[in-house]
């Protein structure tokens, strides 16, 4: 670019104040890529990465995390392990889902306690036979047992 008399760079005035620079390569396809040669990065020297380095962490499997824990006998009662995984009750209510579907239940038919999803499955309720309410219920343990 020219420089004016302030020592700044200014901008060519018109199209023929620019330098025309012809590439042999004009016609190719990648013609404005720079190739540098290098061909696969997995190649190229690593100059941060120490190639004598040798982890020492070892892959566990569940057995023997399991076996390592119960051989350390310092661990408090109440410390979480993989072989005591306990949890407390979830403070949320319980998920209702659809006994027909398994679809989120939004809805409970009164008469025969069957939870359902929408009104397409209370049709399908309406039309079970006697007693395959109580299945559906014996599925999920809320089925109701005369003595």
């Amino acid at each position: 670019m020219p420089v004016n008399r302030r020592g700044k760079k200014s901008r060519p005035t018109s199209a023929a104040d620019t330098p025309v620079q012809q590439d042999p390569r004009e016609g190719e396809p990648l013609a404005n890529f720079k190739t540098t040669g290098i061909t696969n990065l997995c190649n190229v020297a690593k100059p941060f990465k120490n190639p004598e380095y040798k982890s020492s962490r070892r892959w566990k499997n569940l057995k023997q995390l399991i076996a390592q824990e119960q051989a350390a006998s310092d661990w408090p009662v109440d410390f979480p392990a993989y072989w005591a995984i306990d949890a407390p009750p979830s403070l949320l209510p319980q998920k209702k889902y659809c006994d027909i579907t398994g679809l989120s239940a939004k809805y409970t038919d009164p008469k025969t306690n069957v939870r359902y999803h929408s009104a397409e499955v209370y049709q399908v309720i309406r039309t079970l036979p006697p007693g395959a309410e109580q299945q559906y219920l014996a599925l999920r343990n809320a089925n109701v047992t005369l003595k």
